[in-house]
């Protein structure tokens, strides 16, 4: 007989690395990043440039070492959402180690992120 597990709400997701004090990872198949918390401009960006530079080898954010912070000002989403453990009934997130379901910064749990949409 099998068990099926339901998802459950993560307090401190596992983020890819933590660059400035801030945890940064990658969310979706585009290449967006999601940074946990809402931060300056300024950091929240150095967070990002930094994450690129290590993770993938790039120059900064565009790979371009022409392109200003200024760039990419309106790529930023503050949002909230609350992270939870993949729905094992969901293939689309089996391969995923946790997923941010979107919402108010009024609902439970809703925690402040900030993502960079490529």
């Amino acid at each position: 007989m099998s068990s099926t597990t339901q998802p459950q709400t993560i307090d401190v997701p596992e983020m890819e690395d933590t660059h400035y004090g801030i945890g940064v990872s990658h969310i979706g198949e585009d290449g967006d990043l999601i940074a946990i918390g809402h931060h300056s401009d300024r950091r929240t960006l150095a967070a990002f440039n930094r994450h690129m530079r290590t993770f993938l080898g790039l120059a900064n954010l565009a790979d371009d070492r022409s392109a200003t912070a200024a760039d990419w000002l309106p790529a930023l989403q503050r949002k909230h959402c609350i992270f939870r453990t993949p729905d094992p009934a969901d293939c689309w997130e089996a391969d995923w180690t946790w997923v941010a379901d979107w919402c108010d910064s009024e609902t439970p749990g809703a925690q402040p992120v900030t993502l960079l949409r490529f």
